[in-house]
């Protein structure tokens, strides 16, 4: 059964992602579709890449994805179908691309210049996205959707730690549903900065530090604070069975020091 995936800031409130799923099931008569995410932040192109690149890899060749994370189609914002390793990502070019592939390359790239099915310009995840991937699912190739082209229209700045040769500076990427503070540093960064030595992790004022890496949540007394890696091997501050963010005051995009011991 071809499965099809969603990952958007349409939110779950209102009609709009059922609107989507409708559209999917008139075009395909077996489909499984698969939610990663329908709560991205508003516009937040950042998140929407952290959480698609947390997963995309785990479903099966010939998934598409669908991506609708501030994808209203212009001249300067066009839509592009990409496939990488037999997999299909349908979304904006408004950087979100580069952005999930900034360390590889997709192996073909093709801006769609199909018609859309309404004269609405405002709701591409229904009117343009589904229209291509039922296209796909059908067995129609890129081709027949687009023009292929070698780069993306619009690139943003990777949003990777600046490692110096004692501290690591990063951001926090994502705040998940528990309150988990989840960061651009990986764990390779960490090994290959820290070389064994003690370390301070520090957040919010200068007096906030964690000391420790730990393996899991429980390792910490309930309501203490911690350090962990997650599956994906990118740090993060937790605190068991509480909400780290707001317990500890950490927001999307705050600061994230690490200092090493001389």
């Amino acid at each position: 059964m071809q499965i099809i995936t969603l990952t958007t800031d349409l939110g779950i409130k209102d009609h709009y992602v059922a609107a989507v799923k409708a559209e999917i099931y008139k075009g395909i008569n077996e489909v499984n579709i698969v939610d990663i995410s329908n709560m991205i932040s508003k516009f937040d192109i950042q998140q929407a890449a952290y959480v698609f690149k947390s997963c995309y890899k785990d479903f099966p060749e010939k998934t598409i994805h669908i991506i609708s994370v501030n994808d209203e189609l212009s001249k300067d914002s066009p839509h592009l179908a990409i496939e990488y390793k037999n997999q299909f990502i349908i979304g904006p070019d408004n950087g979100i691309f580069s952005l999930i592939f900034n360390e590889i390359m997709p192996d073909r790239i093709f801006l769609i210049n199909i018609d859309q099915a309404t004269n609405l310009l405002t709701f591409a995840a229904k009117d343009i996205f589904v229209k291509v991937a039922c296209h796909i699912a059908r067995g129609g190739t890129l081709e027949m959707i687009g023009t292929r082209i070698n780069h993306f229209h619009n690139t943003v700045t990777s949003l990777k730690p600046v490692i110096e040769k004692n501290i690591i500076r990063g951001i926090v990427l994502n705040i998940d549903s528990y309150g988990n503070c989840i960061t651009n540093i990986n764990i390779d960064t960490f090994k290959d900065t820290g070389l064994g030595r003690s370390f301070s992790i520090i957040y919010g004022n200068e007096n906030e530090k964690i000391e420790k890496i730990h393996e899991k949540y429980k390792d910490q007394m309930e309501g203490e604070r911690l350090a962990m890696f997650t599956s994906d091997g990118f740090l993060e501050i937790s605190i068991n069975q509480g909400r780290a963010s707001s317990l500890l005051g950490i927001h999307l995009f705050d600061s994230i020091r690490i200092e090493f011991k001389l």
